[in-house]
């Protein structure tokens, strides 16, 4: 008897085509082969060219039209934490597009899925051990047509800005300093003296200064190979990633009243200096000839440094002004996982897999600063800009604020999937398994402005931002700081979730059911205190029950009809039942929690597909879908807010979205032989939705409109050309959304749309020397701006306008392979 056994490696076109095909449920996906091909650095990049996908604001993924809240995200089939405080969505941007083996994208919700994916559960996966000894060495160095040799913003932050030198780690002087106390520093609890001491403690790094940007870099290696333990194979893989960047934005903002009249306009420019630094560590293990067991380590620092700088006139009092900000964002992810599966042919060829996962997601904003300032057009003297500073502190006159982010998940999970032959000679499958996820977060602000103590007059005259805020100025007889820090600013949280669920996966002839449930526990808490000190405990406990069917029919072996119904769920977001509350410093928008009246989401989900696959990595695809929600949760304006503040409501007179996707993927070769290594990867997506948020209390000016974020269609279209014999490969992608709500209207105002834009890719590799290959891209060829407008006396004018440039890198790579 020979046995030859192999296990399927979706890191490929074909073998990720074929896996969707034989799948349970409705899903689309991309493979590492893909990946490579075009110039996508983050998994935000790769997932946008997923059918029925959008990434707004370059991170948070939108499925099918609905939010990030909508959405799910596993990595190596675990959940994963949040990386944001405004939302438990995951960051894509942070991951490392070169870690992944594939992303797969399921839309119709089974019951062995988390019950919260309604738009859908994206699944990231990281690559597993080789067969043999491997190594992979590749540089990278880009420049954009925006940034590179042109004057980049920048502040002493006391770092280096050089390419390796700068972990992406803040270095401690952004820390608030080591002397401040816990409890509030204001004129009621401290002395004039203690106050100076503070606020001269603050690092005095407003100065802006221009550095000419360099062309950015990055490099990546990865390791593994395959060894002999103990008589059974033991893999390992190590991939070690880094990136930096220097991007300028040009941007222009403008706001308008109702009576079309404007009220302000800006221009100026965003200079952000990013890095990416990160690995992965996975071993594998064979035990015997049945079972498999696994430890896989993902770790991923990013920040971004921004220093940003904006000129124009607020209107109704006619200022001229001046905006500086400086800002630094520091996000980690960690996550361990232990996985094992193991085959059991004594106990009816059961098979069990099952996973341990500890992940932790921290996020830092140390040291944001603004300061505003402006002057009187009526004054003769044209450089009279003085800060707008008063005996009352204001964060827009020098504010310093700081905040952190923790947090920690602790999971488990096991599933079965066990075999089931009946009298009948029916063979079917009985999937069943739990879950037990706890997720913990702690989050803090502390917000700090200035203000003239009594009688102070030194700043009648002009003084420069470099000099404002100098320790002979900050004294009791001129400038003070004191905090605007509240007890809601603070907050600690916790998510209990434990699910079990079972289902059935019957064939009957061609037909194929697959039918069962999902029970989950989910049990949210949150302490902190509301605006009157009062304590705040928020308890949400809900127990769902969650059915889905989802149907496979084949009429041959290449085309299958497949339909879905189900019932999901959408709880709150710890954000959105917190009442921490934070202004925006260029919107001038409020985010309010709501803490007291949320309750969750539950969504009523119909598919239907029809799937062809003529050929190996080839597939024609036609889907319909669509989504009832009872009570979603929207972001509205307060009906009493003259400051637009937003908070969290729930729509209690629900919400739709609906909408049809068609996906090609075709080899030209059947057209000629000429066009043998040519291939084609098209998919449009079309979709709307409504929501009314009637009688909610909110004064939104369009009380029924689309989803926030939802765009009426998505075009993905690629064109390529692989020759594996000689190495070459030539690919042009093109990306295109349509307009969106990005911001909500309110009080007459209408709302806000970011105009849908097209991307054209292009990227070209060749190998040479047998090992060695070299890959040209060119990203963003149309460098068209992204554009924010509102409607106006029946004209579209431009709320925000930002041009970032196109992106040229060359990669070399080196590959050995024993």
């Amino acid at each position: 008897e020979i046995k030859v056994e192999a296990t399927q490696s979706l890191a490929n076109e074909e073998s990720l085509l074929n896996q969707q095909k034989n799948s349970s449920k409705i899903q689309d996906g991309i493979s590492e082969q893909q990946i490579k091909r075009a110039p996508d650095a983050a998994a935000s990049d790769v997932l946008k060219r997923v059918t029925g996908v959008n990434i707004v604001n370059s991170k948070f993924v939108f499925v099918r039209g609905l939010s990030e809240r909508y959405s799910n995200t596993t990595l190596n089939g675990v959940l994963i934490t949040s990386t944001d405080p405004d939302k438990k969505a995951f960051s894509f941007d942070i991951f490392p597009s070169a870690f992944l083996e594939n992303i797969i994208v399921t839309k119709s919700f089974t019951p062995d899925q988390p019950g919260n994916s309604t738009g859908g559960l994206v699944k990231l996966s990281t690559k597993d051990f080789p067969e043999s000894f491997t190594l992979d060495m590749k540089g990278t160095s880009s420049l954009t047509t925006q940034t590179t040799g042109k004057d980049f913003s920048s502040y002493n932050a006391s770092q280096s800005k050089m390419l390796f030198y700068n972990s992406g780690a803040d270095d401690g002087g952004r820390l608030l300093p080591s002397s401040f106390p816990s409890n509030s520093i204001t004129k009621q609890n401290f002395s004039p003296e203690q106050l100076q001491s503070f606020g001269q403690s603050f690092r005095n790094n407003w100065q802006q200064n221009k550095i000419s940007a360099p062309v950015n870099g990055g490099f990546q290696v990865s390791l593994g190979n395959r060894y002999k333990f103990l008589k059974n194979p033991l893999g390992f893989f190590f991939s070690y990633a880094y990136k930096n960047s220097f991007d300028n934005k040009d941007v222009e903002t403008n706001s308008f009243n109702t009576d079309n009249t404007q009220i302000s306009g800006y221009k100026g420019k965003a200079s952000e200096y990013s890095v990416n630094n990160g690995g992965l560590f996975n071993l594998n293990y064979k035990i015997g000839q049945y079972n498999k067991i696994g430890f896989k380590n993902t770790y991923n620092l990013s920040s971004e440094d921004n220093t940003d700088y904006f000129e124009g006139s607020y209107y109704p009092e006619f200022y001229l002004k001046k905006l500086y900000r400086t800002k630094f964002t520091e996000r980690t992810l960690f996550s361990s996982q232990l996985l094992g599966s193991s085959y059991l042919p004594k106990l009816n060829n059961l098979n069990v897999d099952w996973n341990l996962s500890y992940s932790e997601s921290k996020r830092k904003e140390p040291d944001l600063k603004t300061i505003t300032y402006q002057r009187d057009p009526t004054s003769k003297d044209t450089n009279y800009f003085a800060p707008i500073l008063t005996n009352t502190p204001n964060s827009d006159a020098g504010g310093r604020f700081f905040s952190n982010l923790y947090d920690i998940n602790h999971s488990g999970g096991i599933n079965f999937d066990l075999p089931v032959k009946l009298k009948s000679n029916l063979k079917l499958k009985f999937n069943f398994g739990g879950l037990a996820s706890t997720t913990s977060r702690s989050f803090s602000a502390r917000n700090f402005a200035p203000a003239l103590n009594s009688g102070a007059s030194f700043l009648i005259d002009f003084e420069p931002i470099d000099s404002i805020f100098r320790p002979e100025n900050i004294s009791p007889t001129k400038i003070y700081y004191s905090e605007l820090t509240r007890q809601t600013d603070a907050y600690g949280a916790s998510e209990d979730l434990y699910a079990g669920y079972g289902m059935l996966d019957i064939p009957v002839g061609k037909l194929r059911v697959i039918a069962g449930a999902r029970f989950e526990y989910d049990y949210q808490k949150l302490n902190t205190v509301n605006i009157l000190i009062d304590p705040v405990n928020v308890r949400l406990k809900n127990n769902d029950w969650l059915p889905s069917m989802n149907l496979v029919y084949a009429l041959n072996d290449k085309t299958n009809i497949r339909a879905s119904v189900s019932e999901t769920v959408s709880r709150p977001e710890f954000r959105e039942i917190a009442p921490f509350s934070y202004t925006d410093f260029v919107t001038g928008i409020t985010i309010l929690g709501n803490s007291t009246d949320l309750k969750r989401t539950k969504i009523l989900n119909y598919d239907l597909r029809m799937e062809w696959y003529p050929n190996a990595g080839e597939i024609l695809a036609l889907s319909g879908f669509y989504k009832h929600f009872y009570s979603p949760i929207e972001k509205v304006f307060l009906s009493s807010s003259t400051n637009r503040i937003q908070t969290f409501e729930n729509a209690h007179n629900g919400a739709i979205d609906y909408g049809i996707e068609i996906e090609a993927v075709k080899k030209l070769g059947f057209i000629s032989n000429l066009l043998k290594d040519f291939s084609i990867n098209c998919n449009l997506s079309l979709i709307d939705s409504k929501v009314n948020i009637e009688g909610i209390g909110s004064v939104a000016t369009n009380a029924s409109r689309p989803l926030q974020g939802q765009s009426p269609y998505t075009i993905n279209a690629g064109l390529f050309y692989d020759n594996y014999i000689s190495g070459t490969s030539i690919n042009l992608l093109y990306n295109k959304f349509g307009k969106r709500i990005s911001e909500v209207g309110l009080n007459g105002f209408n709302d806000i749309y970011e105009q849908g834009r097209g991307i054209l890719d292009f990227s070209a590799s060749q190998r040479f020397l047998s090992n060695f290959e070299a890959k040209i891209t060119i990203k963003d060829i149309l460098n068209k701006d992204i554009l924010f407008t509102q409607k106006v006396n029946d004209k579209d004018e431009t709320i925000n306008k930002i041009k970032e440039g196109t992106t040229s890198s060359l990669t070399l790579t080196y590959k050995f392979n024993k």
